[in-house]
């Protein structure tokens, strides 16, 4: 049998649903791209120095427990394999106060025989209403009670091999209660080096030139989703450092070597696009 005569409005209508069919197949494959993307976790390696008679340090930063797409088991493997003289924790850990049970877990996961200096971000102050509440103070203390170092604007010297390193936690600029001399106050003046970490950038524009030697945050999710033009970045974000292109990676400001963090977890949705979770491996001379 000869076939009837499509009519030209049945083409057309075929063309939209053909049409409709692959943005929906584009769009799915989209979604499940950033989905793996937000599970997929890249080891950075950080050299400073080639000599192995230096300090190991490994940065973990926003893991947003909540939304967090990487294993806690694959994270203290990863810990486990570099073996780093201590960890730094910057930031952004909870978005509501009923993640705190599940942060805990994290923690007891990744903690081991590891020492961790770890500071809070703007999401830990806003899951008490940026109040500094009796909860706010419990959930410190639940940290505190696995053997991890809270830094709010303190510095604590390690010392390896005999040689002394500061290691200065600085508050969260966004809270605004962050007091940058207070944080250098108990430096040692005999250490090798000055290690400062927070969790905004922005911080590295408040520091004194020639009291931190490196810098290390997060905040910035390295975009977390990519958009065009910067979009991410110079709309989304109001911080200063992403004005002036400075969104990710190591760069030198203010005198300071600045590296920010891609961090582990994700905000809003549980999606990443070319802005894979990170782990920072640094070596410091």
């Amino acid at each position: 049998m000869v076939p009837e005569h499509i009519p030209c409005g049945g083409y057309l209508m075929i063309y939209i649903i053909i049409s409709l069919a692959v943005v929906v197949l584009l769009g799915v494959s989209v979604l499940c791209y950033m989905w793996y993307e937000a599970g997929n976790l890249e080891i950075k390696q950080l050299k400073f120095t080639k000599s192995k008679k230096g300090l190991k340090i490994v940065q973990l930063s926003d893991i947003h427990i909540d939304l967090l797409r990487v294993k806690a088991s694959k994270i203290s493997e990863v810990i486990e394999k570099e073996a780093p003289d201590f960890i730094i924790m910057s930031g952004d850990y909870i978005t509501k106060q009923r993640n705190i049970p599940k942060f805990i877990d994290f923690l007891k996961e990744i903690k081991n025989h590891n020492t961790i200096y770890l500071c809070l971000g703007n999401h830990d102050y806003e899951a008490f209403s940026c109040k500094r509440t009796k909860e706010f103070y419990e959930y410190v203390q639940k940290i505190q009670n696995l053997g991890i170092t809270v830094l709010h604007d303190q510095c604590k010297v390690f010392e390896k091999d005999s040689v002394k390193y500061n290691v200065i936690g600085i508050s969260d600029l966004r809270r605004g209660e962050h007091d940058v001399e207070k944080a250098f106050k108990d430096a040692a003046s005999d250490a090798k080096i000055n290690i400062a970490f927070s969790h905004n950038p922005d911080i590295c524009l408040s520091i004194p030139k020639g009291k931190a030697d490196y810098l290390f945050c997060g905040h910035f999710h390295g975009g977390q989703i990519w958009l065009p033009f910067d979009l991410e970045f110079t709309v989304l974000r109001k911080e200063k450092l992403c004005k002036m292109g400075v969104k990710r990676g190591l760069h030198k400001v203010n005198n300071i070597n600045l590296y920010i963090n891609r961090g582990i977890g994700n905000v809003l949705v549980p999606f990443r696009l070319f802005s894979k979770p990170e782990i920072t491996v640094i070596y410091l001379p």
